[in-house]
């Protein structure tokens, strides 16, 4: 099981552009107004940015339901869910990333503002809480240039909101549900509040919340047969707190200090045997979970002066020691036993940046970045034929210098861009496994790059294509792992050659009917070189190797429509693609025929589609009806795990409707209306993970200035 054999897994437009006010509607938020700094030069209009990418304001987010990764994923053409273990252990996938499998370093940026958040030798997203989120925004498609290392697929950007410098405010929001198959009640409460210590100069904003999920999956001590010996057992709790400091001692220096804690329990699993009913069996004595705490500390620096912005950004981060734990009846000839995953993590990284300010054609953004972290992992694999204790520790110092630099031809008609980062790597890894030390080093060095072209026909219009590249360091293994790869006619190495990527991309955005209709579509053309991937040898040493290449090509389309129904906005996401392994080592696919020349790409669905319809009215002189229903659609797709080859197409619809009263709203919501089981993921036949089942509730959210 590959479980057992790998770590636990916007141009001078937008220079005249004002932010849309904070409580506008969704669907306003949806022209473009909304105002992202994904490209680091300033802030620039969506709709004027030519790259694929999305934000979605907070309205956005409670309209739409979006409550943890799994909701946001579903908003985001070409992504996917490549892995789910427990309610903090999820791996998304973009664009075929996910093919690999869950080993080495993220294939997926995630930046809590602005610096990223992650660990050597892991995939899984951040737990984030969506409660006191400004806006989040997602850069589809490999961003080596400014994002580096890491962020092949795309990168999702968390920027958390600012303390208010001249007035009190206060959030509160609360839901109370319940889930089909449990017993208890689901209950949800989060609030912040927002205070100016010195007016115009500092301010405070504090911010937390607490989600209980209430336990809908039985518990087996053996064959699910019986009485169960746990009832309504996959618990969560999550937690998450937030201290934010923003001091502004004149116009032009800015300093943001950032305190997030958070952290996710949840006894048992999200994979089970059985989803419907949802048990899990053969569990024995052992006390299932999954445990994920983290804390964040992070300082941002601004200055302005002389047409340019300096930015200085700097965080360190510490990733508790958790994991997962699970019984498992693996067959003959292992047996039933137990399977214990955990680490920790801690890292230090630091950007210093200067970008361009001013209103003139040259626009330009330099910096450098560095990196020091190191991530354990230790395993516990324990059944009657085959008991494994071991641990790997990845140390990583890395640094690079980045720049991208653009010029306005023709009055900004016609804006080239180029960019470049060099990325130079220093790694170690130690590995244990019954007692003895393998260490293996590494010194990986990269160069990316990105080449654009923005076209701007006319105010309403964004034509562009853009090329760029990406990559991730190799993984470290040890000799033994290495030769015994190499004795099986598949080439190795202690450090395995980075994967890279090359992407085409051609886009078109803007607006029509006196924007009414708001579109953005993109074709791409990706190639990947080099996948690293888990390799089970012949002798039984679970072990890695590059398998070889692969491609996929798609389409991007999102849509938003005001109808002419005053108050009902439609808007649609969607994503359909083609995608194929190629150049496959040949005792790699005679391994594994799975992965061989011309089949589809694993943990890689051929299409996703969601589509929303909002609808907004007065009803006498101080309420507001609202509403939400949306249906989301993923294709059939190839799971990593051989023994459930296939995950079936599946289709999720929520609902929800409710009243707005001054600055409060009351609402009436529906998760998983259809009562949708999956798998949507899976680790084997008896780790099977889906969504949660149909849950009905009632919430109230409250704003105060």
């Amino acid at each position: 099981m590959a479980v057992t054999a790998s770590p636990a897994f916007a141009q001078d437009a937008a220079a005249t552009a004002t932010p849309a006010p904070q409580n506008a509607p969704a669907s306003a938020m949806d022209q473009g107004e909304i105002i992202v700094t994904a490209l680091k030069s300033g802030a620039q209009r969506l709709d004027k940015v030519p790259v694929a990418i999305q934000a979605f304001s907070q309205e956005t987010l409670n309209q739409r339901r979006v409550r943890d990764g799994a909701d946001l994923i579903q908003l985001i053409p070409g992504a996917s869910e490549a892995q789910e273990i427990g309610a903090g252990y999820r791996i998304f996938s973009f664009r075929g990333s996910g093919a690999g499998g869950p080993v080495g370093d993220g294939m997926v940026g995630y930046y809590l503002d602005d610096t990223p958040f992650g660990i050597p030798n892991n995939q899984s997203a951040p737990p984030v809480q969506y409660f006191d989120i400004d806006r989040v925004e997602v850069l589809r498609g490999p961003q080596g240039t400014l994002y580096g290392q890491g962020s092949m697929g795309g990168t999702i950007i968390y920027h958390t909101k600012n303390p208010s410098l001249d007035h009190f405010t206060y959030d509160a929001d609360s839901e109370l549900s319940n889930t089909r198959e449990s017993g208890k009640l689901n209950w949800r409460v989060a609030g912040a509040v927002s205070a100016p210590l010195v007016t115009d100069h500092l301010g405070i904003r504090l911010s937390g919340g607490y989600d209980y999920r209430a336990g809908y999956n039985d518990i087996y001590a053996g064959a699910p047969t019986g009485t169960p010996t746990k009832k309504d057992a996959n618990t969560v709790r999550a937690k998450d707190f937030q201290a934010i400091i923003l001091w502004k001692p004149d116009d032009k220096l800015t300093i943001k200090a950032k305190a997030w804690l958070f952290s996710t329990d949840q006894n048992y699993l999200n994979v089970m045997n059985s989803l419907d009913p949802p048990y899990a069996a053969y569990q024995g004595d052992v006390v299932g979970y999954d445990r994920r705490r983290a804390r964040y500390f992070s300082n941002t620096i601004t200055y302005e002066f002389g047409g340019l912005t300096l930015t200085n950004a700097t965080a360190y981060q510490r990733v508790l020691p958790g994991g997962f734990q699970v019984g498992l009846n693996l067959g003959a000839p292992l047996g039933i036993g137990t399977l214990n995953n955990g680490g920790d993590a801690r890292g230090f990284v630091n950007e210093f940046r200067l970008a361009t300010s001013g209103s003139g054609p040259f626009h330009w953004v330099g910096g450098i970045f560095y990196q020091n972290a190191k991530g354990l992992y230790t395993f516990d694999i324990n059944f009657p034929t085959l008991a494994i204790t071991g641990s790997t520790l990845t140390k990583t110092k890395n640094a690079s210098a980045f720049s991208e630099v653009s010029y306005d031809l023709f009055g900004g008609k016609l804006v080239p861009l180029l960019g470049i980062r060099y990325y130079k790597d220093r790694r170690t890894s130690d590995s244990v496994s019954n007692g003895t030390l393998v260490s293996s080093r590494a010194t990986p060095d990269a160069v990316t790059w990105r080449a654009n072209l923005a076209y701007y026909p006319t105010e309403s219009w964004t034509v562009f294509f853009n090329a760029s590249t990406g990559f991730r360091s190799g993984i470290l293994q040890s000799q033994a792992q290495a030769d015994a790869v190499i004795a099986d006619g598949v080439p190795s190495s202690v450090s395995l050659s980075p994967d890279k990527l090359r992407n085409l991309e051609f886009g078109v955005k803007g607006s029509l009917f006196d924007r009414k209709v708001r579109v953005a579509a993109s074709v791409y053309d990706i190639k990947y070189r080099n996948f690293q991937s888990a390799f089970n040898t012949s002798i039984g040493l679970s072990a890695f190797a590059n398998l070889g290449d692969a491609k996929t090509q798609g389409l991007d389309l999102e849509m938003s429509w005001d109808t002419p129904l005053r108050g009902l906005n439609l808007n649609l996401v969607s994503n359909i693609n083609t995608s194929k392994f190629t150049n496959v080592i040949p005792a790699f696919a005679g391994a594994n025929p799975r992965v061989a020349d011309g089949e589809r790409l694993l943990n890689t669905p051929p299409y996703n589609v969601r589509l929303d319809a909002n609808y907004e009215t007065a009803v006498g002189d101080s309420l507001r009806l609202f509403a939400n229903v949306h249906g989301s659609a993923i294709g059939k797709a190839r799971n990593a795990d051989a023994t459930v080859n296939i995950i079936r197409p599946y289709q999720l619809y929520g609902a929800n409707v409710g009243l707005k009263f001054g600055r409060s709203e009351v609402r009436l919501f529906v998760d998983n209306l259809s009562d949708e089981r999956g798998p949507t993921a899976a680790n084997g036949p008896t780790l099977l993970a889906g969504p949660r089942p149909r849950t009905i509730g009632v919430g109230f959210r409250t704003h105060f200035d």
